[in-house]
């Protein structure tokens, strides 16, 4: 007992003469930072397809359900979106999702794969040989806002139609969508809310009007979805929407620039 007392004393002046008698701080699992932990994936990611020049925009929430869209505001179109959960082993993302094209395109399964840095990169495929590469925005550790999102913004939506979304500040929202061939706009209603995580992302909810003005898949439907505001130098403030049914049948994105 004599002796361990003295090495306790000994300890006290010199924690790291003591590890090979007491045991390291990495026997309990309590320090980490050695380079056998997993990536984080969580994040607002910015960047672009690698096949051609359209940006990437996506969330990754903290429990890794990934939203992801891809866009040309030069061509005033968006192409696809893309919903699906993964996992992390070590920097390797893996999962499955369904990916969403423009006006009634079929759904198709996504395969999804990637490399990812914590708060720095992720590169990756987002199924059908769609790969990308972004860059962590640190927007998404700002703190949430829902009056940044209030007043109206204007861009293009998945049926390949100009948009008009106007947010009031308590995040209820209207959008009006004007598809070519129909007699009026397909109005979309609904409600922007703060996400539970408490990251900088809003969850949404919303329904559209009937199969007059609004396409057959999205006539009287709910969906429920994510919402995005990003800042940029030198340009107004960015909104994204990304949206599916319930069953994933069917989805709804858009962009649009604040006014």
């Amino acid at each position: 007992m004599h002796r361990r007392t003295v090495l306790a004393l000994l300890c006290a002046l010199s924690l790291t003469a003591c590890n090979g008698y007491f045991g390291s701080a990495d026997d309990n699992g309590g320090g980490g930072g050695g380079g056998g932990g997993n990536s984080d994936a969580q994040g607002i990611w910015t960047g672009n397809l690698t096949s051609d020049t359209l940006s990437l925009s996506m969330l990754v929430t903290p429990s890794n359900e990934l939203w992801a869209m891809s866009w040309s505001e030069g061509f005033s179109q968006v192409r696809r979106m893309t919903r699906g959960t993964g996992s992390l082993n070590g920097k390797a993302f893996s999962g499955t999702g369904k990916t969403f094209g423009t006006g009634d395109t079929t759904v198709e399964t996504a395969n999804l794969t990637g490399t990812v840095t914590s708060a720095s990169s992720f590169d990756g495929n987002l199924g059908q040989n769609v790969t990308f590469t972004s860059s962590f925005s640190s927007q998404y550790n700002d703190a949430f806002d829902l009056a940044n999102y209030a007043g109206t913004w204007t861009g293009r939506d998945s049926t390949s139609s100009a948009v008009t979304i106007t947010v009031q500040s308590n995040g209820d929202f209207s959008a009006r969508s004007s598809i070519s061939g129909r007699p009026d706009t397909c109005n979309i209603n609904g409600a922007l809310a703060k996400a539970s995580s408490g990251k900088n992302y809003a969850t949404t909810t919303f329904s559209f009007g009937n199969a007059t003005n609004c396409l057959s898949q999205h006539a009287g439907a709910s969906m429920q979805g994510v919402a995005i505001r990003l800042t940029e130098k030198d340009k107004q403030p960015l909104l994204l929407i990304m949206a599916t049914n319930s069953g994933q049948s069917a989805g709804w994105f858009a962009y649009a620039r604040k006014q």
